[in-house]
């Protein structure tokens, strides 16, 4: 195999790969709520379970009662 093809070979590995992270990623989200706790940059959460986690430790940093 020549240094040209394996140069071809990687190059096209690497971007198969890219795409497939942005697009697979994407599709993942999009079909399964795999991201409620942690949500990503284009995927809204079914439960928003963080938001929730921070208002409850303010809470008890204030010495209220979590809503």
């Amino acid at each position: 195999m020549g240094i040209g093809t394996r140069f071809l070979k990687n190059a096209a590995r690497g971007v198969y790969t890219r795409l497939m992270d942005k697009v697979g990623g994407r599709f993942v989200a999009g079909i399964a709520d795999t991201s409620a706790d942690a949500p990503d940059a284009y995927y809204t959460p079914k439960r928003d379970r963080y938001s929730q986690m921070v208002a409850e430790e303010e809470a008890r940093k204030k010495g209220e009662s979590p809503a």
